[in-house]
């Protein structure tokens, strides 16, 4: 009996190490195969050396199709099974007097109306002295207005300080959406210096502001300067953008945009000066 239990016992030691053996044997192998598919994936990010190199882009990008878009007169449109569009024009005091109901009649839907500026040399916050009498133009008329402010703002205080301001100009008007236009010319200004962190920091502490007082921000530029001037990736959560291009019928900009500014040279019944053209995407 116990010889039989000695031979069971032994026969159990045996299978045991067998199982031992074998999941050890498993073990090896898939951390073998786990190994070999990170280094593929490694393999598949990083290009040899014989390779252009490929750019993982953290900007969200658009999904407009360009053969949807009618430029075939002055007042651009776009539809396709996703987006429709809008028309609107953007103003200051250089637009002089502006027959509201002209304009509109001429099509446009929608009005930024510059609100406000910071000097470029001393750095004061002014009211556009057309602001009060555009807003109210624009209103009567029946077109939806937005405003801008114009920024010579060097970091985020002072980003805070415009918008605190716009806010101030606007409390009395039925406005939503209050657009940051930061523009930097390097050879005079006061924001010659501005490197894309102090820009990127202005633009985000004026947005924050914009959105805790119940608004809408919206950051402007022109292509090189979103491209070059500021971080899209660090404000593309807080804000939507409103691009500047006017060289082609289409922007070479492949980042999401809401607005088009695609002219200034616009020549509208009710204003005697150029004016700008703007487009709205619209989803459906």
């Amino acid at each position: 009996m116990a010889k039989h239990r000695r031979k069971r016992k032994l026969r159990i030691d045996r299978i045991a190490i067998l199982i031992g053996m074998i999941l050890i044997l498993l073990f090896g192998v898939s951390k073998a195969s786990s190994v070999i598919i990170n280094n593929l994936k490694r393999e598949e990010e990083v290009p040899s050396e014989t390779e252009e190199p490929v750019k993982v882009d953290p900007v969200y990008r658009h999904a407009y199709q360009w053969e949807a878009l009618d430029d075939s007169g002055m007042l651009y449109h776009y539809e396709d099974d996703t987006y429709t569009s809008r028309v609107g024009i953007d103003v200051s005091h250089y637009q002089g007097t502006i027959d509201w109901n002209e304009v509109k009649n001429a099509g446009i839907e929608f009005a930024f109306i510059r609100a406000g500026y910071r000097g470029y040399t001393t750095g004061e916050l002014h009211e556009d002295t057309a602001f009060r009498t555009n807003m109210e133009g624009a209103l009567n008329a029946g077109i939806e207005v937005a405003v801008y402010y114009f920024s010579q703002a060097v970091n985020a205080e002072e980003g805070e300080e415009e918008a605190a301001y716009l806010l101030s100009l606007i409390q009395e008007y039925p406005v939503n959406v209050c657009a940051y236009d930061l523009e930097i010319d390097r050879s005079k200004d006061r924001a010659r210096a501005n490197t894309v962190e102090d820009s990127t920091e202005a633009a985000q502490a004026f947005c924050r502001k914009i959105t805790e007082s119940g608004y809408t921000p919206l950051v402007y530029g022109s292509v090189s300067f979103l491209n070059h001037e500021l971080s899209m990736a660090d404000l593309q959560d807080e804000t939507q953008f409103w691009l500047a291009w006017y060289d082609t019928s289409a922007p070479p900009f492949p980042y999401a945009f809401t607005i088009w500014q695609y002219s200034s040279k616009g020549d509208l019944p009710g204003i005697d000066t150029d004016v700008d053209l703007n487009l709205l995407f619209v989803r459906k």
